[in-house]
């Protein structure tokens, strides 16, 4: 029976990993910014169930509320404010494309080349390591979405705010991009 539910897994993220990746070249390969935005939306609800497949349901559910919530919503308001029949011509995103491409795979090569140990050597003994005083009373195989939360509120709290003050610039800043564009 585990041996039957590590195979369904497998073959779950293996096929939410195509999806996404087809979500992606959607995204990328998209004449409207809508449509980019929607592609965008379908990636990470398929990254979000490869998490899943992977029996991290925190951060599956994290993806889905912070990505397919939050910065998709934020994404259309920006694309809705921003007039795009300002921009010259029809093909706005279409000039990008093959540099879009190339780019994406010169990226993933340098990737794999720099991190090849990382992503194909031996898996770390234990997931989450946290400072023994933040640790104590948890058990961190079972109770993993209490360990990230200590580990991130506790040692990971500038970092955290700091996101959210860039994320909070960006809506503020296309707010006056918008507005001035119409004034």
């Amino acid at each position: 029976m585990e041996h039957l539910l590590e195979t369904i897994g497998r073959n779950m993220f293996a096929i939410f990993g195509v999806l996404s990746l087809c979500g992606a070249a959607f995204m990328v390969a998209s004449r409207s910014a809508i449509h980019s935005v929607l592609g965008f939306l379908f990636t990470m609800l398929c990254i979000a169930g490869c998490f899943l497949a992977l029996e991290a349901e925190f951060l599956g559910m994290a993806q889905i509320l912070v990505y397919a919530g939050g910065i998709v919503v934020l994404f259309l308001f920006v694309v809705m404010l921003v007039e795009m029949s300002k921009k010259s011509g029809p093909e706005v995103f279409q000039l990008q494309s093959r540099y879009a491409v190339a780019a994406v795979l010169i990226g993933a090569a340098a990737f794999v080349g720099v991190f090849r140990k990382v992503i194909f050597g031996s898996a770390s003994a234990e997931a989450l390591v946290l400072r023994p005083e933040l640790a104590q009373g948890l058990n961190v195989a079972k109770q993993n979405a209490q360990a990230v939360s200590r580990g991130l509120f506790a040692d990971y709290l500038l970092p955290f705010e700091i996101l959210s003050v860039i994320l909070l610039v960006a809506l503020v800043g296309a707010v006056v991009l918008a507005k001035t564009e119409r004034v």
